[in-house]
């Protein structure tokens, strides 16, 4: 990921050597650190905030175009306090094979709500909804926020990784893939509309049920989860000790 720990650390007249002597870490670990190779994580913003006399949000600012980790991946029976890291928030560097950056978010997987198909500690590269170059369709990987209530009621419960699809009642539904039998296997995005209401209005919210795209999907007040992106990559990142 992008930082200003060399910046940083230059400024203070440190060597590579004395700066990994005061936090505890090899002179190794500390080069990985500012290259951007090894994962600037919590635990080490606070310990080179410490070492530097900076604030961690000063590590993280880059001149280059970055992708934040703005969101936790994990069910509603985690212990997290919330879905959304607090600042400051971690910033990545692209890869090179990802076009578009300035369209993307990122998450962290927290826990073991997806981990048929990526583990815990992954992170997962989103293209946001208006950065699509072509419209949503079944079988999309995505992740969602999913509502206690509804979109309207804000009170989100949970954000998981899964694949979109839609019921043979017409529901469209995220399915997860986890080896935890708490996690639901489907969860509801949007019911099918209520044809009552009239046939131009069903048609308009939803096409067909044989056609997989849905080019004109948007949140609605009533939904019960909130599509936040199209999955772009995935990346394994080394853990800190």
């Amino acid at each position: 990921m992008a930082n200003q720990i060399r910046t940083i650390r230059q400024a203070r007249g440190l060597s590579v050597d004395q700066l990994a002597e005061r936090v505890g870490a090899s002179r190794s670990k500390l080069y990985k650190l500012e290259n951007g190779s090894q994962r600037l994580t919590d635990l080490w913003l606070n310990r080179l905030a410490d070492a530097l006399d900076a604030a961690p949000g000063d590590f993280l600012t880059a001149a280059n175009p970055t992708i934040p980790v703005s969101h936790y991946i994990s069910a509603a029976f985690s212990e997290l306090d919330g879905f959304d890291m607090p600042g400051p928030v971690e910033q990545l560097s692209p890869p090179r094979r990802l076009s578009r950056p300035e369209d993307c978010l990122a998450c962290e997987v927290y826990d073991d709500s997806c981990n048929d198909i990526y583990p815990k500690g992954s992170l997962i590269i989103l293209r946001a909804l208006p950065g699509l170059q072509k419209p949503l369709s079944l079988g999309d990987r995505i992740v969602v926020r999913h509502y206690v209530d509804t979109v309207r009621d804000g009170r989100i419960m949970e954000v998981l990784l899964g694949h979109l699809d839609r019921t043979i009642t017409g529901d469209l539904v995220l399915l997860t893939r986890s080896s935890n039998r708490q996690i639901p296997s489907a969860v509801t995005i949007r019911r099918a509309p209520d044809v009552s209401h009239g046939l131009s209005d069903a048609q308009g919210r939803f096409r067909h049920a044989d056609d997989a795209a849905l080019p004109k999907y948007t949140p609605e007040p009533d939904d019960q989860a909130e599509i936040i992106g199209v999955v772009a990559m995935v990346i394994q990142t080394e853990t800190a000790a």
